[in-house]
């Protein structure tokens, strides 16, 4: 004899009760199982920007410095952009992970539509922090710096 609908659904649900309790807290549960708390990632967590000026020689420069404030480590990227224009601004910078313990950080230039062109080429600065892991599957991971779509910097970083 087969179960009839009903009776799946019921089992269906008293199988996900069950499950919901659990979670990435690091505890045990009420259900009496233990659970793992989730791997901290790297973090984008304070970016400065300034606008384009005018240059001579627009030359893509990155530069990191790791820093230590309350017990967390950090890598401070600083560097600028060319961009075609010197009313051109950036974008928010964003870290994504693109593979397993590769990060990859995008700055992008943006046309400022409240600045008038200015015709000539132009930089655009930038500093970005990203929080470092202490340890864990991500406390060793490496770095990619992407301006505009152009690989400008590539760095091996580790919590110690």
């Amino acid at each position: 004899m087969r179960p009839t609908v009903p009776v799946l659904f019921l089992a269906t649900l008293v199988l996900l009760a069950g499950c919901s309790s659990v979670g990435f807290h690091g505890q045990k549960t009420q259900t009496g199982v233990f659970t793992e708390k989730k791997p901290e990632e790297p973090k984008l967590v304070n970016t400065v920007l300034t606008g384009g000026g005018c240059v001579d020689s627009p030359e893509h420069h990155v530069r990191t410095t790791k820093r230590t404030e309350n017990g967390e480590s950090y890598l401070v990227v600083a560097g600028n952009v060319s961009v075609p224009d010197a009313s051109y601004t950036l974008g928010k910078p964003k870290l994504v992970e693109t593979g397993w313990s590769n990060y990859t950080l995008r700055v992008t230039g943006d046309r400022a539509s409240e600045k008038p062109k200015r015709n000539c080429t132009g930089l655009a600065n930038y500093t970005a922090t990203v929080q470092i892991p202490d340890g864990g599957p991500h406390g060793k991971f490496t770095l990619t710096v992407v301006h505009d779509g152009e690989v400008v910097h590539r760095e091996n970083v580790t919590s110690q």
